[in-house]
């Protein structure tokens, strides 16, 4: 039995996906098996999987009808492996040598979910952007509120993916967000490592460039569509920008705070941080937050909705019940930034 199982769904992606390959190869941890899931392919990615296998019979091939998303493939690759430990990489990202090395000893801690930290490219593999430490600080309810990492950043436990019900189908692209959150609603507990291991494509071609935002949560009910105008236009108003991050830090920092207190506030393995660097993370994250762009809160939007007009923040979710957690939660820890809105939605508002 192989100690990790790599999960790779691939489509027509040719000579390339060589390069996917090499980087799991190069694993400092030599104990795995790779599953590479072709969804169908029909172009030579079939080919080139197959040569390299004959190389390495730690390399399989698995060729399926194709479903246009990788999930089914996902599930199918869950299905064969025989490892102890899941790992998935996409047929366009790689792996630094000691990625698989971070996530087993992340996992060896007694975490049953694990991820590192990520730096992404684009096609010409200039360096866009390296995941923050803060970043990586995991909590339910971080899982909750954000999309905290890729699949190919992650690993988990044997049997955990199938016992929450297995990878779903998202056109929305937020698959992976919806599988972790499954599995802290079902009691995992997820360790990160601070130490960016993966390199991750960023291109418009790319799945992850095609997130579709459908759902939305409320924050205010209005009769009519002219009152409804008047708040977004009040709350959008730029002269608020300050006063909206000084609530947003306010927020942020009473959050953390309450969380690392009570232990609960995992940190990045490899971040040498304390109360004070977890702080001034929180500063510098507040800082670059769209909150203090040329638009402020760039996700609300007005909802002609049944008997009422809504004023609601879109959210990036798989479901219309988990943007409805994200409003509940937001509610609960965004208590400034409610209170600001509350001080400004003061006409033609039904219910809050």
């Amino acid at each position: 039995m192989s100690r990790v199982s790599v999960i790779c769904p691939a489509y027509n992606r040719g000579a390339a996906i060589a390069d996917t390959i090499a980087s799991v190869q190069a694993q400092t941890l030599r104990d795995w098996e790779l599953i590479v899931v072709s969804d169908g392919s029909d172009d030579d990615t079939d080919e080139v999987v197959s040569s390299l296998a004959e190389r390495d019979d730690r390399v399989r091939l698995l060729r399926t009808r194709h479903h246009g998303h990788p999930s089914e493939p996902r599930n199918i690759g869950l299905a064969e492996s025989k490892g102890e430990v899941i790992a998935y990489i996409d047929h366009d990202d790689r792996w630094l040598p000691r990625h698989l090395e971070h996530l087993t000893w992340a996992l060896a801690g007694g975490a049953q979910l694990a991820a590192t930290a990520a730096t992404k490219v684009n096609a010409a593999g200039a360096v866009l952007d390296t995941t923050p430490p803060l970043q990586l600080c995991w909590h339910p309810d971080f899982q909750v509120m954000h999309a905290l990492f890729e699949p190919t950043q992650a690993a988990h436990v044997a049997g955990l993916a199938e016992e929450v019900g297995g990878w779903r189908v998202s056109m929305t692209g937020l698959e992976d967000w919806d599988l972790w959150l499954r599995m802290a609603d079902a009691g995992a507990r997820c360790q990160t490592v601070a130490e960016a291991t993966v390199l991750e494509l960023v291109d418009p071609s790319t799945r992850q460039s095609m997130v579709i935002t459908e759902h939305g949560w409320e924050i205010a009910r209005f009769e009519s569509m002219l009152a409804a105008r008047a708040a977004y236009r009040a709350l959008k108003d730029l002269r608020r920008v300050e006063a909206a991050r000084e609530a947003m830090l306010k927020d942020v920092r009473a959050w953390y705070g309450s969380l690392a207190a009570e232990g609960e506030l995992v940190v990045p393995i490899g971040w040498h941080t304390d109360r004070a660097e977890i702080d001034k993370a929180l500063v510098d994250t507040v800082s670059r937050t769209p909150i203090t762009s040329k638009e402020l809160w760039p996700d609300m939007a007005i909802e002609q909705r049944d008997g009422h007009v809504a004023l609601v923040h879109l959210v990036s979710s798989m479901t219309a019940e988990h943007a409805q957690r994200i409003g509940d939660l937001t509610r609960k820890v965004m208590r400034h930034q409610m209170a600001l809105y509350a001080d400004v939605l003061e006409s033609g508002r039904v219910t809050a």
